[in-house]
């Protein structure tokens, strides 16, 4: 999985991700523009995957990787265009030349000798846009893979809902801040998320660090960003009474301007890190009906620490006690002495850096795309809403309703992955009909 396809002009590329993060600054401060002497990147296309040879070990199904097996794309003509040969892990990256349709399948004769592949389950085919990549899993050997009953599969659907809950909490809880601190709807917020993400991409894939190290790097950034906005334009915008409904459509201006940026230098093609991407099957946790990869038990168990730390933050901390102050009544907190800019700034910052926090844990789980922020930006809005707006506690409550309900929309409506957030709005529009200022927000009193 670590090697890169041929043809990339390494230190261009690193030169344009460089500008990423440059013209990102600039629109999210609203001074961006779009580079005027841009080289275009000549398109990448791939197919990638894993080959596996399925067997049964003591009474359990086991998935071994196999190595030096060889994987062919052909057109559906049957016309080779390219190869590769698989690692120890059994994995493969077929570069291809151009986008197409094409067959991808296992050379019979490079598997072991013990080991053989059933006819239907030997060709595939994969439709390929310019600059995207496709994947594609092969299993060796007897097919032990066994039918589950729906029924059989609700634990398993719950445990997704709760992997993604956990990942729209780290994000919501940022842009809920900013909401009960300075009133203002951040429509950006889904670009502070695929900041984060590409940049520790940027920092583990193209300088060669470490995501344990980058994905911290990547954070701090993210924290730096929120700092930098906070200063050079909302701020600003406060100071000059800007109504909050100018101020949320500046926001939607910076999204906009962003994302396409990140489109273009980016492209929009799928990415992966270098490490965790892919993962042996014989090391998933399996507990009852429900079996998770490793990589997705320490997201959930990281994204626990930091809410439970977040939590006691804000109910035991001098800046948390502030923040909730200032959320609660401004005018009351200023007269008691507490510097409100500085305490928006504190909640910019910490905004930033958990939105890049959950940008990297969706890119582990989901893959790093240019609109990956923007995906979930309905799904952080809902999970604000639902909670409560302005309460932190709320946005974790209502991630856990949403993350949820969109998984289980998939268990109600087989093969409705596209509209996943269909379950999701259903559940807010629910919920927002019994309780109108949402399951944790309070009544507000008028005049």
């Amino acid at each position: 999985m670590n090697a890169e396809p041929a043809g990339r002009p390494r230190s261009l590329h690193l030169g344009r991700l460089l500008c990423l993060l440059l013209f990102a600054v600039l629109g999210l401060v609203g001074l961006g523009g779009g580079p005027a002497h841009a080289q275009e990147e000549p398109p990448e296309q791939a197919i990638r995957g894993r080959v596996f040879n399925e067997l049964e070990r003591d009474g359990e199904r086991v998935r071994e990787p196999v190595a030096d097996v060889r994987v062919v794309a052909a057109t559906e003509d049957g016309e080779e265009v390219a190869d590769a040969i698989t690692d120890e892990d059994g994995a493969y990256l077929i570069a291809l030349p151009d986008p197409g349709t094409f067959v991808v399948s296992i050379d019979i004769e490079s598997l072991p000798e013990d080991v053989g592949i059933e006819e239907d389950a030997n060709a595939f085919t994969k439709v390929v846009a310019a600059g995207a990549s496709q994947t594609q899993a092969f299993f060796l050997g007897e097919d032990l893979r066994t039918i589950t009953g729906k029924w059989d599969q609700l634990p398993q659907v719950f445990a997704n809902g709760i992997k993604l809950a956990m990942i729209i909490a780290i994000t919501s809880i940022g842009l809920s801040l900013v909401f009960g601190t300075t009133g203002l709807s951040n429509f950006a917020h889904g670009e502070m998320v695929t900041m984060g993400a590409l940049l520790a991409w940027l920092f583990n894939a193209e300088l060669g660090i470490h995501l344990l190290l980058a994905a911290p790097m990547a954070v701090a950034c993210g924290a730096l960003l929120g700092f930098v906005q906070e200063h050079a334009v909302w701020r600003r915008l406060r100071h000059r009474t800007t109504s909050l409904t100018s101020m949320m459509i500046v926001s939607i201006g910076m999204a906009l301007s962003v994302r396409y940026v990140i489109l273009f230098l980016f492209g929009g093609r799928t990415e992966s890190y270098e490490q965790y991407a892919v993962q042996p099957a014989d090391t998933r946790i399996d507990l009852w009906k429900v079996s998770i990869a490793q990589r997705t038990a320490w997201i959930m168990l990281l994204s626990l620490i930091v809410i439970v730390g977040l939590a006691f933050f804000l109910l035991r901390t001098r800046f948390g006690k502030a923040i909730r102050a200032v959320s609660d009544n401004p005018d009351l907190a200023a007269s008691t002495g507490i510097d409100a800019d500085r305490v928006v700034l504190i909640v910019w910052m910490l905004g930033g850096a958990l939105a890049a926090l959950g940008g990297i844990f969706y890119g582990l789980e989901y893959g790093l795309r240019w609109d990956m922020g923007f995906a979930l930006l309905l799904l952080m809005f809902a999970a604000v809403t639902l909670g409560g707006l302005g309460n932190p506690f709320g946005a974790l409550v209502g991630a856990l309703v949403i993350g949820v309900f969109v998984e289980l929309w998939t268990w109600i409506v087989p093969n409705a992955n596209d509209l996943k957030t269909v379950g999701a709005l259903f559940a807010l529009i629910a919920v927002l009909l019994v309780k109108p200022n949402g399951l944790l927000g309070s009544k507000e009193r008028i005049g």
